[in-house]
């Protein structure tokens, strides 16, 4: 990020020359935020009401002069200019761009401070659109998240801009609230007289925290998933952009103990790490579904103090943290607050509480590093094989097109031999089911292709381990390739995977469908384990080290060989890449 100066000009105050510093990597957002604060005693409103306009005429920046004669007109805006949306950064093309240089005698920002805007705790000003209670949440920066014991009262926030009702919601809160028991958390949420302008959205919003659609028969978990949704998923997506969930009601007992994946998994702006999930039950105790949330995570989310989730039993719902627990090495879960749905107070409270969760979640997002893959998706191959991944464990299913008991029957007999004589660095086969045609395998890697020659070396020395070991019990993999080395997590490792395409050695003409690009000539005929020797040249090559090192551009040759026997073997391309190694 670059530290730029931009002169702003407040419209309508001709004195009101000032000059803002701030980093070009920051949002438009923030500078209002910085524009307040150099100007604490004319600018009274909150900093997220102000309106920020680019001062440029005709391609051009305007001068003192030109900026102190711009006008607003009848709805309150300068015409002619264009206004700067707040979620884009201050380098964006849009903006300023990533080289801006100012220039003398320059104004470069037009502010609008909203007449009559309200002050902190006043409702919404009458002339903003009835759905800009969204976008001030959306625009709420958290530069440091609370800690887990101060997340309660967080979420307990009165809303920056609050909620217009329309008359009968209005009428009906006004009925259930003799005893004024409802009082301070509507006044946190909602404006305090009913309006006659609101939107579709913020209507439709508004009626299912104070007038829904209650579950009836509600004795299985699919009855209440509807109502969980519109009070949990539906609210978040109206007020994170980009933001998506899935949603896993099948979990199967014929997968074992290795695969866990949580009912709701919300990914926060197009991320893809679930850093807010939910475990549900339509009956029992929330004990049972808030253990669920930690007991079988493996913690992976880095600097994050904690993710957030919740846990449902009908109508009772509560949020928790869900944080590393240090002295076991796994996840614990702390309850902030339970909520009781059935109830309109209980709703408000906890709608209050998830708008104010929302504003969480990018922080947290922000200090999560990628898997390389979006955490616990469903990947469907073109060949019809669904990868769905769990929390440490992989489930391949296979279609029913395919001969899955007999690719079932070759992987318990290539990993059993390999568990047996303990070839090193490939993934494990936990358990398999004919019936339901799937195999569950761990642990889950990341596609981390090698970036630089130490990393390259480390992998083809994982490579070469696994394939010298193989290759003694006359088992080849035949399918080797990047997108089948995989790294370990958190270790400077790599290991096979995907041993559909196995087989003993020597072999007939019995693969004929995979590419010959990507394979050893003699693949589609009669081969042996050469074909792998094949494929670590083939590695070599599609590598990201465009300069290879001399040894290892003489040992490409050597593996790309087109006649088998003139390939060399596993352990001498693993002795040659040891000794490379020491260097």
């Amino acid at each position: 990020m670059v530290e730029v100066s931009l002169s702003c000009v407040i419209v309508g105050a001709a004195e009101s020359v000032f000059d803002v510093k701030i980093d070009d990597g920051k949002k438009v957002s923030q500078l209002k935020k910085a524009i307040k604060t150099e100007n604490p005693k004319t600018i009274k409103v909150e900093a997220h009401k102000l309106q920020l306009f680019l001062a440029k005429k005709d391609k051009a920046w305007l001068d003192w002069p030109g900026a102190v004669a711009v006008t607003l007109n009848g709805k309150g805006y300068p015409e002619g200019f264009e206004e700067m949306d707040p979620m884009l950064f201050i380098k964006n093309p849009n903006n300023f761009g990533a080289n801006f240089q100012p220039g003398e005698g320059e104004v470069h920002v037009l502010v609008v401070v909203p007449k009559d805007a309200p002050m902190p705790g006043d409702k919404r000003k009458r002339e903003d659109p009835p759905d800009y209670w969204i976008q001030a949440i959306g625009e709420t920066e958290v530069e440091v998240l609370p800690s887990s014991k101060d997340l309660k009262e967080n979420l307990e926030r009165e809303l920056p801009v609050k909620i217009p009702l329309g008359i009968r919601l209005f009428q009906i809160v006004t009925a259930r609230n003799s005893t004024g028991k409802l009082s301070s958390v509507f006044r946190k949420t909602f404006e305090s007289e009913p309006s006659e302008t609101r939107s579709d959205v913020t209507a439709s919003i508004a009626k299912v925290v104070i007038d829904p659609s209650m579950p009836r028969n509600a004795s299985t978990t699919k009855s209440y998933i509807r109502f969980w949704d519109t009070l949990i998923v539906d609210v978040l997506d109206s007020v994170s952009s980009g933001g998506y969930y899935l949603r896993y009601t099948n979990h199967s007992a014929s997968t074992g103990e290795y695969m866990y994946r949580p009912n709701l998994c919300y990914y926060f702006n197009g991320g893809e790490m679930c850093v807010f999930r939910g475990e549900e039950e339509a009956r029992g105790n929330l004990s049972v579904p808030i253990r669920e949330l930690h007991s079988k995570l493996t913690w992976k989310y880095d600097n994050a103090p904690y993710i957030l989730g919740y846990a449902a039993v009908g109508f009772r719902v509560c949020l928790v943290a869900i944080m590393k627990d240090e002295e076991k090495n796994c996840a614990k879960a702390d309850v902030i607050e339970t909520y009781d749905l059935s109830s309109l107070k209980g709703r408000i409270t906890f709608f209050l509480a998830i708008l104010n969760l929302s504003t969480l979640l990018r922080p947290i997002a922000n200090l999560v590093h990628s898997l390389g893959r979006t955490e616990y998706e469903i990947l469907s191959r073109a060949n019809g094989v669904q990868i769905e991944f769990g929390d440490d464990a992989v489930t391949k299913r296979y279609p029913p097109d395919m001969p899955s008991d007999n690719i079932i029957r070759k992987l318990k007999m290539l990993h059993t031999r390999m568990k047996k004589n303990s070839v090193p660095n490939v993934v494990e086969l936990k358990t398999t089911n004919m019936k339901k045609k799937h195999v569950v395998l761990m642990p889950i890697g990341l596609p981390s292709k090698p970036v630089n020659v130490r990393e390259l070396l480390t992998a083809l020395r994982d490579v070469l381990e696994a394939l010298a070991a193989m290759h003694a019990l006359n088992l080849m993999h035949r399918d080797l390739r990047w997108e089948n080395v995989l790294k370990y997590p958190n270790e400077d490792k790599w290991f096979l995977i995907d041993f559909d395409e196995g087989g003993v050695s020597p072999a007939a003409a019995e693969v004929n469908h995979l590419k010959a690009e990507s394979h050893a000539p003699e693949i589609s005929s009669s081969h042996t384990i050469k074909v792998d020797i094949w494929s670590v040249g083939l590695l070599l090559k599609t590598s990201c080290i465009h300069d290879l090192p001399p040894e290892l551009e003489k040992m490409k040759t050597e593996c790309l060989q087109v006649n088998p026997t003139e390939r060399p073997t596993a352990n001498s391309l693993l002795e040659t890449i040891q000794s490379l190694l020491k260097k």
